[in-house]
């Protein structure tokens, strides 16, 4: 990687560290990383999460109201990817396309890898494939109708780390609508407590 191309992804890295340590501590003395959150009244929020396997990388996406309703959960295997950030940037991405799909508005993106929140915030300056999808979100983002992309602790997106190991054909998306796989049941009763499915 040329100097000019590590030096805009590094200040991201640093700014992106700086917020996160900061955010960190307010969350240490209000307890809140740790849970996932309802979206304000009106907006959905969007997890997405990625799992390195053997052979590539898994893609899971779930989708919930302001009510903490399940709306949707997607997941996709994509073959050859090993590195964790790029599999990272990849949910983002396959989460706003099917945002962009199913005509969702503004919505709130969640990721646990803060390198791919940075990515997206300073993508123009980053010259790599990473780069160019950092920028594909940026653009879905802006197609969304200005939806949000944030970090939260890997504990308040353990619904999307679960659809990143559900197995699929490769390339090939799934998709659950209005009712959850029962694999991810247990996780959307833990993350809250007006869950509506038995």
């Amino acid at each position: 990687m040329e100097e000019m191309e590590i030096v805009p992804w590094a200040e991201a890295f640093l700014d992106e560290y700086r917020l996160h340590q900061s955010e960190g501590e307010e969350n240490h003395l209000t307890g809140d990383t740790q849970i996932w959150k309802r979206p304000q009244e009106g907006r959905l929020k969007i997890n997405t999460d990625a799992g390195i396997g053997d052979e590539g990388v898994g893609l899971g996406v779930v989708v919930r109201n302001h009510m903490g309703e399940f709306v949707m959960a997607a997941a996709k295997q994509v073959r050859g990817i090993q590195d964790p950030t790029m599999g990272e940037a990849l949910a983002v991405e396959f989460g706003l396309q099917l945002a962009r799909q199913h005509h969702m508005v503004s919505p709130i993106m969640e990721v646990d890898c803060v390198n791919v929140v940075a990515g997206v915030r300073r993508a123009a300056g980053i010259q790599t494939e990473l780069g160019v999808i950092c920028r594909n979100i940026s653009k879905l983002l802006e197609e969304t109708g200005g939806g949000t992309i944030q970090h939260v602790s890997r504990k308040a997106n353990e619904a999307a780390h679960i659809m990143a190991h559900v197995r699929t054909l490769w390339d090939r998306a799934e998709v659950w609508f209005d009712r959850p796989p029962l694999i991810l049941l247990d996780q959307l009763k833990i993350d809250d407590v007006t869950f509506p499915y038995q």
